[in-house]
Formats: structure tokens, sequence, C-alpha cells
């Protein structure tokens, strides 16, 4: 994680022209919403049994988490598991990308807002949380979100 912060027009100009490799950034608090990210076609809300998921993993409250907490619907090809933001977490963590509680920072909102740029690399893996298969890499057309919520969106 970079701890610069990206302005709007950073974050417009990297998802327009994507670095040579994924990262995430910091972004000033409301950022995350003006982005025109989590409106696409196929994105889904977590429900309560998935978001309290979510909050056992981080040792959290679910009620401490900001969402919504969206996610692009899909299932592992392996065991039929609807992926959830779990999945990415739980990766995320098993992979040393980011420490459970500087997560659990970001998805309560302690941590302010960050925003992980999709760069020519190809992106982050996935694991399924259940069985742990590779999930194909999810990928939205344009500038939209893999998942995300209201402080943070992988783009």
């Amino acid at each position: 994680m970079t701890h610069t912060q990206l302005t709007l027009d950073e974050v417009l100009e990297h998802l327009k022209n994507r670095p040579e490799t994924t990262h995430t950034y910091r972004v000033p608090v409301g950022l995350i919403a003006a982005l025109p990210l989590t409106e696409a076609p196929g994105m889904r809300v977590l429900d309560e049994a998935e978001t309290q998921e979510l909050a056992h993993y981080l040792g959290t409250p679910a009620s401490s988490l900001k969402g919504p907490l969206k996610v692009l619907d899909s299932r592992c090809s392996e065991c039929s598991r609807r992926i959830t933001f779990l999945d990415f977490a739980k990766t995320a963590v098993d992979l040393g990308f980011h420490p459970k509680d500087g997560l659990r920072d970001v998805l309560t909102g302690k941590g302010g807002e960050w925003i992980t740029i999709r760069g020519r690399d190809g992106g982050r893996p996935v694991n399924c949380a259940q069985c742990g298969n590779d999930v194909p890499r999810l990928r939205m057309n344009g500038s939209y979100s893999e998942y995300s919520s209201s402080s943070y969106a992988y783009a």
C-alpha cells in the first residue's frame, strides 16, 4: 500500500491508462463515492450472512463494516461457492498483499479510503475461501470495480 494520496484526476487517469503493475493507493475521504465504480452490471450487494462471515474473519462486528459491500457476481468453478468479499480479503492476507488488521481498518473506515488499481500485469488473484481453488480473475469492462465498499474499491 502507498500512503501517498491520489487525487480524483489521478485516479481517473490511472483507470483510463492502466499502470504497469497493480497497486493500492490511499485516496481522500469521499473519493470512492465520487467514482463511477460500483453501479456496474453484474455487481451484487453481500447479504447479511456473507457480511457476518467477513466480519468474523476480520474480528469485528458486522455493523462496523462500511457497506454496502459489493462484489461481481460469480461462483467458484470447483465447489460452486458464491464469491464474496471474504474470498478477496482472505486471498490478500494469505498471499501477503495486506495484513488482516489493515484490511479491518480500511473496511471499517478507521484506516481512511483506499483504491487498488488493476495494472496491465493482470491484477490480483482470488482464491475460493472454501476450497482454495484459484478463481478465474474477474474482470469488468472499463473502469468498474470487481469488489467495493464505501471505503475501498478494486478497479
